[in-house]
This record gives structure tokens, sequence and C-alpha cells, in this order.
């Protein structure tokens, strides 16, 4: 275990003095605590970390014992300490809100238990003493019924996906069989069935994924490919679900790229079709890549809708949608962009969006060149 960066050993005297500081504090915490939910503090000089009474139960330890940061760091699952550690130090340097969930290890023979921690940087009423303050509760069945249902999910979606795959198959055959003959009608309508074929598996296949990555078994096929390639490929097929728009891109020099290209080629159609649901029909959509160093970079920009700052920062969050007039009749589930930035984080890369309402939107991608194959 790394040494947590947020403790700093002080004397006891000077940390409680700490303690009786943040004292009157406790007044609004006598509401939180009756919703069985803990309050934590980590003042911002020292590091002393302060509980009540119902954090210190959530782990397992009585009230009256001395808790500690680095006691709490021994209870937290090896997956989650680093995280935990520095969400706290990005909300000291930043401001950022604190929101991480987290396993407790089952030191007290009691079952695993899944952790909540909100929080935010804060001053007290004399405007001094900046600290982070926040609220931990137990979300271990809201944990459990996700990882059923995502279980369900995957099962379902599994299940779906052998049928379809005939299906699709079927589909081609006739499809085939029907230009032969010069029948067009029965070729065109056996086109816009294949379309939907294809929709459905994309759909199925964005479940399966969500399955995979909330199951923590998101696996990567790591191979050298050509980026400029599989984008053309990606863009025909965009442009085969979607005639009559057009999409820009400009073939350069090979890029060489280390990565898995299934994956890759998930995000780049994903930023596609949302390029394409989110502009109006003559609205004109780019994709270009480019190797920066040691890094590659891909940016699909488009002349749609446009997002606003509060929803940027969300974008990426499971389940998350722009709610407003302009979306409420877009169909998605919210699962795209989230799974786009799973796979990219999956790959030591970084996804990031720049947008202003009514001006359109672009999307970012980068991811090293040459991957680490302790990634894999």
């Amino acid at each position: 275990m790394q040494d947590p960066k947020p403790v700093r050993v002080i004397p006891d005297h000077q940390r409680q003095e700490v303690i009786k500081q943040y004292q009157i504090l406790d007044t609004p915490r006598l509401a939180i605590e009756a919703a069985n939910v803990g309050t934590w503090l980590i003042d911002k000089t020292t590091r002393v970390f302060i509980t009540s009474p119902r954090v210190k139960e959530l782990f397992g330890y009585e009230s009256e014992v001395d808790f500690s940061f680095d006691v709490v760091l021994t209870c937290i699952s090896d997956k989650y300490r680093d995280k935990m550690v520095a969400g706290i130090e990005d909300t000291f340097n930043t401001g950022k809100t604190y929101h991480i969930d987290f396993l407790i290890n089952d030191l007290q023979g009691r079952p695993l238990r899944w952790i909540k921690a909100v929080g935010g940087l804060y001053k007290d009423p004399e405007g001094k003493m900046s600290h982070i303050s926040g609220v931990m509760m137990d979300v271990t069945e809201q944990k459990l019924q996700e990882l059923r249902k995502n279980k369900f999910i995957g099962m379902v979606s599994h299940e779906l996906k052998t049928p379809l795959t005939s299906l699709k198959a079927y589909v081609q055959m006739l499809h085939a069989w029907a230009r032969k003959r010069k029948d067009q009608f029965t070729a065109g309508a056996l086109a816009k069935m294949e379309k939907q074929v294809k929709k459905m598996g994309n759909m199925i296949n964005g479940f399966l994924s969500l399955a995979q990555v909330e199951s923590g078994k998101i696996h990567l096929n790591i191979t050298e490919f050509d980026l400029n390639e599989l984008i053309k490929e990606s863009v025909e097929e965009m442009l085969m679900l979607n005639p009559g728009r057009t999409i820009t891109f400009s073939v350069n020099d090979v890029i060489s790229l280390q990565a898995d290209p299934d994956k890759i080629e998930q995000v780049i159609i994903n930023f596609l079709s949302n390029a394409i649901k989110y502009s109006p029909g003559n609205g004109q959509i780019s994709i270009s890549a480019q190797v920066l160093d040691d890094m590659v970079e891909v940016r699909v920009q488009d002349e749609g809708l446009g997002i606003a700052q509060e929803d940027m920062e969300k974008l990426f969050d499971r389940y998350y949608r722009v709610e407003n007039k302009q979306t409420e009749k877009i169909p998605g589930f919210g699962i795209g962009l989230y799974l786009c930035a799973q796979i990219i984080q999956h790959h030591n890369g970084k996804i990031w969006v720049e947008s202003k309402p009514g001006k359109g939107s672009d999307f970012f991608f980068c991811l090293p060149q040459k991957a680490d194959r302790s990634v894999v």
C-alpha cells in the first residue's frame, strides 16, 4: 500500500486542538446523522481526519476508537485506495466535488460493504481553515441491485446476439439474391432491414460492453493497425446507415496504433453517431486524426446543438443524458459516452469535449501510440 498522502503525523494535542476548532460545525450534523448518514472532514493544513460515530460504524469500529485516515485506507479494497487518495488531493487542489464509491474489506468479520463518499471544499464561518467536508453512506444494497441488473442485461444481450447474427446472415443472403434478380423493390426493402438489424446489433453490443465494464471484466485485445483505415471503414459504415449525410475525412499517411481495434472503432462509431443525431440534416461533420509526439489524437466536429458547460461536466457519466426541449425526442440510453470513456481510460488515454450551445461540438480522444502491455 502506498504511503497515504492526505495524512500528516502531528502531535496528539495538536490534533485534539484541530478537532475542537471544528466542533462549531457539529450542529448541522445532527440532522444528517438522523438520516443514518455519517459525516467526515479533512483539514487542509494539518490533514487531520475527523468523523462522526456513524462513519466509524460503517467501517466496523466503535465510536470511541481513534479513527485516522490511515486506518480508513487499511479498510478500503486495494482497487479503490489510490483513487480515494487522488480524489482528495484533486479536491484540495482544484475545488472539484469529491465523489467516490468504494468497497470495504472484510476486516471485522462482517460482509463486504459498498460506501459512497461525497464532499466539497469549504471554509469555516470566519473564512479560515479550508477543509473538505462531506457525508458517507452505505450503498451496498444499491450496488448489489446494479450488479444483478448488469448480470441480467449481459445474459439477455448475449442470448439475443445469437439469433440476431443468424437473422443478419439470412437478410444479407436474401438481399444479394434480390439484387441478382434485379428486384429493386425487394432489394430496397431488404437493404433497409439490414440497416435496422445492424442498429440492433450495435445496441446489443453496447449493453454487453456495459455489463463487462460494470463487472470489471473488460478485456483489451491489443494489436497494431492503421488508424486511418479503421476511421475510413467506420465512416463508410455510418454513411451506409445514414444515407444523405456527409462526413468529411481526409486520409493522411498511415498512423500505426497499438490498441484494441474493435474497442477503438466502437468509440469512433459512437462519436460519429452522436454527431449525426444531434446535428441538422445539412450540418457538416468531420473527423481527423493526428500524431502528437507519442500520442494519437482523434477529433470529431459537428455543427449541432452544442452542449452547456454544466452538462459537459457530466457527459461521460453512466446513464447521463442532456435533457432539454431539443433533445427530448432524440433516442438514447446514456451509456454510449460512458463506455467510450471506460474504453479510452483502459487504454491509458484521455477523452474530452469542447462545445458551445448552438455552435456545435468537438469530441476528442487521445491515447499512446504504443500500448502499455500491462493494460491488457
